[in-house]
């Protein structure tokens, strides 16, 4: 599990979507963080525990060059 140190002003979803280049995890995320529930906006130093979570990415079938 990686650890973050915040720095202030930061929302935890852009720390989220920064390091997994997803928000799908968001919640997943949270479980970690309960310390961080109620805390919109995080403070320099505030702890986001990262576990490690496979993002699965979305493709989209092209069914033709000229749709």
């Amino acid at each position: 599990m990686n650890r973050y140190v915040s720095k202030d002003g930061e929302r935890l979803d852009q720390v989220v979507y920064a390091h997994y280049k997803s928000l799908d995890v968001f919640n997943s995320v949270m479980e970690f963080n309960k310390h961080l529930q109620n805390k919109p906006i995080l403070s320099a130093g505030d702890v986001v525990y990262l576990p490690e979570i496979e993002v699965q990415t979305k493709v989209k079938e092209l069914k033709s060059l000229w749709n």
